[in-house]
């Protein structure tokens, strides 16, 4: 599995970074987590094409974490080359699909073919995920890749996600509460397998808080990437820090175009 890192910034006017995205790579296959970035155009930047794309995948309902839909649903449903594209998009509760469609293309009612109840040629198909209990649940097993929600307290319908695929376990914890009271269980609990990596995000957890990294210590992976970063909360200098403090697990600041082998 490779994770390339599209969107790795908490604001949306921040120089050179956009909103949070990543896309995980299993061969062919394409798979994106969150969609705060112009997806579409940076797959097309990695000459990745859009018939390669197999899922989309919302931790929560913040704009800064779909807003990328939109281009990525005009792009598709709107221009003939992309007849071969099926991409189902599984997003929680709180995202109104019928408003992005208005807002698109008009009314709703007078384009059948862009209703959530997904006609034969509609090409982005939206899917709604329940709220997870505690333990999990799949939402997503197209045989390549499984993925399983976690649900976190950051917003109602807030979820970390669980990816797993060549017998490689990556997690993304998605916006957590500020403490961290709400860190994966998943990540840290010593009945859980370890895992090949963790991206966690910095836009609400204030790193320099001294409880910090004694939960981030807890993670049972050799790697921990920090994105979704709010630079005037957590500096560089702050990332660092925390290498020093949870040191041997490596600590990763992403960036926009980031590629890491899992």
């Amino acid at each position: 599995m490779r994770i390339t890192f599209l969107g790795t910034s908490h604001g949306i006017t921040e120089k050179n970074a956009f909103c949070s995205s990543a896309l995980a790579t299993v061969g062919t296959a394409q798979y994106l987590v969150d969609v705060g970035a112009p997806v579409d155009t940076l797959l097309a930047n990695l000459d990745i094409p859009l018939r390669d794309l197999r899922g989309v995948f919302i931790t929560h309902p913040h704009q800064d974490h779909y807003v990328g839909l939109a281009q990525l649903t005009y792009t598709v449903e709107d221009f003939g080359r992309f007849e071969d594209v099926r991409v189902p998009v599984l997003a929680p509760e709180g995202i109104d699909f019928n408003a992005l469609n208005v807002f698109l293309w008009g009314d709703p009612r007078g384009h059948d073919r862009y209703r959530t109840e997904d006609p034969p040629e509609r090409r982005i198909r939206f899917r709604v995920y329940p709220d997870a209990p505690p333990d999990g649940s799949v939402i997503f097993d197209d045989g390549t890749l499984r993925v399983t929600a976690f649900p976190v307290r950051h917003i109602p319908h807030s979820h970390a996600f669980l990816l797993e695929a060549e017998g490689k376990r990556v997690v993304f914890t998605g916006d957590l509460l500020r403490d961290l009271s709400d860190y994966p269980t998943v990540i840290t609990s010593p009945d859980a397998p370890p895992l090949d990596l963790v991206v966690t995000e910095a836009a609400h957890v204030r790193l320099d808080d001294p409880e910090t990294p004694k939960i981030l210590a807890k993670s049972k992976t050799p790697t921990l990437v920090v994105s979704h970063r709010a630079p005037g909360r957590n500096p560089l200098s702050a990332v660092e820090n925390l290498a020093r403090q949870i040191a041997p697990i490596r600590v990763i600041a992403a960036y926009d175009g980031m590629v890491l082998e899992v």
